[in-house]
């Protein structure tokens, strides 16, 4: 088993705290997917109130909470799919918002081997959700399976479901895997979940040229 270089968790990371700077991300996704005004009935049934056009930091539960108040006012299998369009809006908006800071748009980076690309780019993520918000994230690599493993996941926090349901992370590493080298190379599935009684949410990477 070869593990891939994810940086250390800064000792400084502040816990049960979903950070503004990536909840106004997940805000302006689920915003651009639903629209304002069906998304406002969504915070309210949250229980969520955000004024104005600025985002605060946030209970470290928040999206968890947002996926609970999407299935009761649309049911399980809509919310999927909104999840995982929110997922993809959320990557396209991260990338623009990070990749100055994490290199991706360095000309070394968009030069990487397929399999590389996934590899670096996964790891540059569980360093940026270890670095901003209270998750704890790692990554290994097992033959043409890449694990994004995530211990404190907020998509499902403190709620309890029969199927893995966080969704946004799936839609986000989609989308990631198309802007980095071509969707159709890889699968993207959750294959462990903290909401069905797993240690952690587990999101696998697969080469297509695996199976």
């Amino acid at each position: 088993m070869d593990i891939a270089a994810s940086w250390p968790v800064p000792p400084q990371a502040l816990p049960d705290i979903y950070p503004a700077k990536i909840g106004d991300l997940m805000m302006s996704a689920y915003g651009e997917v639903l629209g304002r005004q069906k998304f406002t009935l969504v915070l309210q049934q949250a229980g969520l109130e955000i004024s104005g056009n600025t985002v605060p930091d946030l209970p470290f539960g928040t999206p968890a909470r947002i996926y609970q108040a999407l299935e009761e006012i649309y049911g399980e299998q809509t919310t999927r799919g909104i999840c995982l369009r929110s997922g993809r809006v959320m990557f396209r908006r991260g990338l623009q918002a990070f990749s100055g800071i994490l290199g991706l748009s360095h000309r070394g980076f968009r030069l990487l081997p397929p399999a590389q690309k996934v590899l670096r780019g996964m790891d540059l993520l569980a360093w940026t959700l270890n670095h901003y918000s209270d998750q704890r994230v790692r990554v290994e690599k097992h033959g043409h399976e890449v694990l994004l493993i995530n211990e404190r996941c907020p998509h499902c926090w403190e709620i309890t479901r029969s199927s893995a349901c966080c969704q946004v992370p799936v839609g986000a590493l989609q989308e990631g895997l198309a802007w980095a080298c071509s969707a159709r190379q890889y699968t993207v599935e959750e294959i462990t979940c903290r909401a069905k009684g797993d240690p952690s949410c587990t999101f696998r990477v697969r080469s297509k040229s695996s199976d």
